[in-house]
């Protein structure tokens, strides 16, 4: 019996004692969960999605072509230097024009007798000297030496080698003595107080390339020839189709070149910006992941709320977010690993942890 009572005894004391050690065991869970959890936060800030787009083209001048003699004669001068400005109809090269020169003042006298005939036959029809049929062919022949003087001087003007507009002329390749024929390259023209640079730029641009008011847009260029400059222009053209291939489009650029700087055939690095829309804007350390995509923690009334935001570009360290975030709220930095949803929070500062 004393046996029996001692051992009812020790049972009743023990389980005494394991309800006392589950008391604060219980309440230490609800206790967790009602303390605030101290997390630090940044003020959502309110971005312009812009982007920039960067391609690579070749300058060329507005206007640019190789020069040739039109037919095969002897050089008899040369009458520029390399880099030489030029006017319009001014004569580069001078061929032999000998027998030209003849043949127009031979032509000059056939027309001017054709034309004597003529006159003293209109005048003896009138009295019936010669019949009208002598009159006409009088005519004909007179219209017949003005083609022929035309054609002189035509062959003649052949032989002078002119410029076919304003610009800025290259190396001369011939000199005085060759014999040159309309194979024969005489210098390079170009007018490059404007440069066109050509580009492609992807299909999903094309619809970007003009702002709102309908102006051309703004690039910028640079060039291995003046790595620390930049030079401002314009889209000025565009190509009429998109190419089936590569499924890009061409653009042209026009770069104002008063000052002479740039030259047709440089490589070009262009660039220029494409407006985007206002996002929210957090810190890239505050974007979280689950299986339903990227989240946020935002801080509403004294605790945590998780928001869905879908990423939408990453700048320097920042995401852009499109989803139900206002600029001004307070988005979690540190900390977000020990929020739950309603979770209440202390803000601090980050030297308060």
């Amino acid at each position: 019996m004393i046996v029996l009572g001692i051992a009812a005894w020790n049972h009743e004391a023990l389980l005494s004692a394991l309800d006392r050690d589950s008391e604060p065991r219980a309440a230490a869970p609800a206790a967790r969960r009602s303390a605030p959890v101290k997390v630090i936060t940044q003020p959502v800030e309110i971005t312009a999605n812009d982007r920039t787009f960067r391609a690579v083209g070749t300058g060329r001048a507005r206007l640019s072509v190789w020069i040739y003699p039109s037919v095969s004669e002897e050089v008899s001068g040369v009458f520029f230097e390399a880099q030489q400005r030029v006017r319009m109809g001014e004569i580069l090269v001078q061929l032999d024009d000998r027998e030209e020169r003849l043949a127009v003042k031979l032509a000059r006298v056939q027309a001017k007798d054709a034309q004597s005939l003529l006159s003293r036959y209109q005048l003896a029809v009138k009295e019936g000297g010669v019949p009208e049929s002598e009159v006409d062919a009088a005519r004909a022949a007179f219209d017949g030496a003005e083609l022929a003087l035309e054609q002189a001087w035509l062959a003649l003007e052949a032989r002078q080698v002119k410029a076919p507009f304003d610009g800025i002329v290259g190396i001369p390749a011939v000199d005085p003595g060759d014999r040159v024929g309309p194979e024969t390259l005489i210098t390079g023209l170009d007018d490059r107080r404007i440069l066109f640079v050509d580009f492609e730029i992807p299909e999903a641009l094309a619809g970007v390339l003009q702002d709102p008011e309908g102006q051309s847009l703004e690039i910028t260029a640079t060039t291995p020839a003046y790595p620390s400059r930049r030079f401002t222009g314009h889209i000025s053209a565009l190509a009429s189709r998109v190419d089936p291939v590569r499924r890009t489009l061409t653009a042209r650029a026009s770069i104002d070149n008063s000052d002479d700087l740039l030259r047709p055939g440089m490589s070009f690095e262009t660039a220029w910006n494409i407006p985007g829309g206002d996002h929210a804007t957090v810190p890239e350390i505050s974007v979280q992941w689950g299986r339903d995509g990227s989240y946020v923690w935002l801080i509403r009334d004294g605790v945590a709320e998780r928001v869905a935001a879908q990423v939408i570009a990453r700048k320097a360290g920042r995401v852009l977010l499109d989803g139900p975030v206002s600029g001004g709220d307070q988005v979690v930095v540190q900390g977000v690993q020990r929020l739950r949803p309603n979770q209440p929070v202390e803000v601090v500062e980050p030297d308060d942890r």
